[in-house]
């Protein structure tokens, strides 16, 4: 058995994931104000994966800049107090087996490769359009991790280098369209009727506008138009680059896909290779949020096929 560790801003859950890839047991700990400190977030991590059980390995799966070299987070958008934070290293002396750490989106595209929507395919280009957007890639079986284990952040592809600021520093990336920030700073420009100004601050609000464009609110589909344009533009490029023949889309953002589809496949096929995007499959995640519990929990196994790195 393996752990799978999920750690959101403001929760994190935990499964005890079967070598098939199914969760045999679950649990999830809410996260108060002095958990979000580095020996808080040590704490809780250990005391959930004890409450789960025995398991072979710890998997974390973590929103930010994960440096797999040495096991180091950099950066957490969700904890501005982490620095070079080696949270693995820490939990697994509290919890007495080895723990690995993984970028969070690396985990959901692992999750759905392994038990989801690209079980047993060979190469996947994977996002997760979500509060922002992230990504992963799958060569030969494996998640493709990069130099410094950065690879596969899409979100800041620039789409309009001429557009809105991204909070990564950068203008007109992809996340300031196709997520659920980007949604909203459309909306803020421009609001659809259907859309209260408390709908569009909810953290419901994906699914909200979405509502707005299946009753033919022609703002709300004017703005997934938009960001299924920046979406298409970017998986040609990645398209050309890797011809690989299946996308994961995860995430809340990505049950709006039927609304953004056409400007995506619009944007593909006029600037992809004919040849690249015959074939290509645009699949939308089953797991929800098991996916990164699984994805996580196959990150630390040396057997996994999915893992570039080994269990230190």
């Amino acid at each position: 058995m393996l752990t799978g560790i999920d750690v959101g801003g403001t929760r994190i859950k935990g499964g005890l994931v079967s070598p098939e890839g199914e969760i045999v047991h679950e649990a999830t700990l809410w996260l108060h104000e002095n958990d979000r400190t580095e020996e808080g977030m040590v704490k809780r991590v250990a005391e959930l994966v004890r409450s789960l059980g025995p398991s072979d390995g710890v998997g974390l799966g973590v929103a930010g800049i994960v440096h797999q070299g040495d096991q180091r987070i950099t950066a957490a958008p969700n904890f501005p107090v982490w620095n070079d934070f080696r949270v693995g290293e820490q939990v697994a002396k509290l919890v007495d087996r080895p723990v690995v750490i993984d970028n969070d989106a690396n985990c959901v595209i692992r999750g759905e490769h392994i038990a989801g929507v690209a079980r047993g395919e060979t190469h996947v280009i994977g996002m997760t359009l979500g509060t922002g957007v992230g990504g992963a890639i799958i060569l030969n079986g494996r998640v493709w991790i990069g130099a410094e284990g950065m690879a596969g952040e899409f979100g800041h592809s620039v789409v309009d280098p001429n557009g809105a600021p991204c909070g990564c520093g950068g203008t007109g990336c992809l996340e300031t369209f196709t997520s659920a920030v980007g949604l909203r700073r459309l909306c803020t420009l421009k609001r659809p009727v259907g859309l209260s100004a408390e709908q569009l601050a909810s953290a419901d609000f994906p699914r909200l506008l979405a509502q707005c464009a299946d009753q033919g609110d022609p703002i709300a589909i004017e703005h997934f138009t938009k960001a299924g344009w920046a979406l298409g533009i970017t998986l040609a490029g990645l398209l050309n680059t890797l011809n690989i023949k299946v996308v994961v889309l995860a995430g809340g953002v990505a049950a709006a896909f039927p609304h953004m589809q056409e400007a995506t496949w619009q944007e593909i096929q006029a600037r992809a290779f004919t040849e690249v995007a015959q074939g290509v499959s645009i699949r939308i995640g089953v797991l929800g949020d098991r996916a990164g519990i699984i994805g996580a929990a196959f990150a630390c196994s040396k057997k996994d096929a999915n893992r570039l790195t080994e269990v230190p």
